[in-house]
């Protein structure tokens, strides 16, 4: 047998065993496209059909926790799934810590801010089971809170709403929402790409669409793709 059946075989244990069978979620852990996940796990001679090559292996690894060489079998616990650390970066505590930044991200005309995020002001602490809920099998470990302020992602976002945003993806990965910073202020908008433009988009219907095209992209900055909307509430009682 050899490393690319291997790697292929491995990966079908990862769908079946943390992914509940299902290549959408497999394909949703490593931020991959779903019809190119299925190539990979495609048998050998299947027209179309994918290898799983090194540096993907490496991907891989990372999304799920595993350490280097389990995929291709060589490592002690490769007969059983070692359970997953969600967060390795949680000092040995139970729980799983999600950095809050000390920034707002605009749902209206922006923000004033540096290029980059904000230094960590305290962090937002969930079992790993909750975590699991929450993200999946997605690795927690560049995932950040941002606070929400603006009226023009409503009534997807609120304002004031805690938003979960995936820093791995600082580039466009398809139609969503993401946060960006376009002429040094940040934005929490929904984004498409038509031809050479991107357009920007509030699910508020009374703010209007705005496209950005070559020439703006040279201040244009991708942040992070938003995962989750925690939509906050308060009710003062006293």
């Amino acid at each position: 047998m050899n490393k690319f059946e291997i790697r292929r075989l491995n990966l079908i244990r990862l769908k079946d065993e943390r992914c509940d069978r299902k290549v959408v979620n497999l394909a949703r852990v490593l931020n991959k496209d779903q019809g190119y996940v299925s190539r990979l796990l495609y048998e050998e001679g299947k027209k179309h059909k994918k290898n799983i090559a090194d540096k993907l292996v490496s991907d891989i690894e990372s999304a799920f926790n595993l350490p280097r060489g389990w995929l291709d079998g060589l490592t002690s616990d490769n007969n059983q799934l070692t359970k997953q650390n969600i967060n390795k970066n949680n000092n040995g505590n139970d729980g799983v810590k999600i950095d809050v930044l000390d920034i707002s991200a605009s749902c209206g005309n922006g923000v004033v801010t540096e290029r980059e995020f904000a230094s960590v002001l305290r962090s937002i602490e969930f079992t790993h089971e909750f975590a699991l809920k929450m993200f999946g099998r997605r690795s927690t470990e560049l995932i950040k809170v941002i606070t929400a302020k603006g009226d023009s992602m409503i009534p997807t976002i609120k304002s004031g709403a805690n938003v979960f945003v995936d820093t791995k993806i600082n580039y466009f990965d398809g139609d969503g929402v993401y946060v960006f910073i376009f002429d040094n202020e940040i934005y929490i908008k929904r984004l498409q790409i038509t031809g050479t433009e991107i357009i920007v988009i509030s699910d508020n219907s009374i703010y209007e669409k705005w496209r950005l095209d070559k020439e703006c992209m040279n201040n244009f900055y991708i942040q992070g793709k938003v995962i989750i909307g925690q939509n906050i509430e308060y009710i003062y009682l006293d």
